[in-house]
């Protein structure tokens, strides 16, 4: 799933203005691939004793689990009221430039598929909101989840091995997620958001097909 994302360029400012969201530090992790697995502090908008911008480590639970490493990194939205019961009110919300996920073809004679690396984005948006719950560990430190839903059309080609994608929001529908409305509302099909990919690796695609059309709009 999503364990990777474009955060480079945000403007905090701009952010903080969209939101009503106070900036509380700065100096933040802005790169054009931040990867969940090296446990990065990335700026979230959350609702925590009012809201701000402030860091969260991208991993929900304080304790690592060696044997899982990718538990706490993506959190199923179908899952919000019983396996994440404890954190569906903890909202926040990952302000990215984009994402990545990889496309899986068959690799004919071998038992690991091939993968085509994709980078998403909001049609026409320098950024948009990934939503999030958050956890407040016992040392005062913030950890966040991403939480997926079943991919739309476009992330159902993108994504083929699971059919999953982020639920990611425009700025006016991160704060319907902020403000607590039901993870319903945010689930795919009753909320489709307007993305695109563009294909990073398509000289990995098979040359007898036809190129698959990753943009939908």
């Amino acid at each position: 799933m999503c364990n990777r994302v474009d955060n480079a360029g945000l403007s905090i400012e701009e952010v903080s203005a969209a939101l009503a969201a106070e900036i509380v530090e700065h100096n933040y992790i802005l790169k054009p691939e931040v990867n969940a697995f090296d446990v990065p502090a990335m700026p979230i908008v959350l609702d925590h004793h009012g809201r701000k911008i402030t860091h969260g480590t991208w991993r929900l639970y304080k304790d690592a689990d060696k044997a899982k490493p990718g538990k706490g990194i993506n959190l199923t939205a179908e899952k919000t009221h019983t396996f994440y019961r404890k954190f569906e009110h903890n909202r926040a919300v990952v302000p990215v430039a984009g994402f990545y996920d990889w496309m899986h073809l068959n690799n004919p004679g071998r038992k690991t598929p091939i993968t085509v690396k994709h980078r998403v984005n909001w049609k026409d948006q320098d950024n948009f909101y990934i939503a999030a719950f958050y956890d407040v560990w016992d040392n005062g430190e913030i950890g966040f989840g991403l939480v997926t839903t079943v991919a739309n059309e476009l992330m159902s080609v993108v994504h083929n091995s699971k059919q999953r994608m982020p639920i990611c929001m425009d700025v006016g529908t991160a704060n319907r997620f902020l403000n607590d409305e039901p993870i319903e509302s945010f689930e795919f099909p009753a909320y489709d958001p307007a993305l695109v990919a563009v294909n990073l690796e398509p000289q990995k695609m098979p040359k007898e097909d036809p190129p698959i059309q990753t943009s939908l709009f």
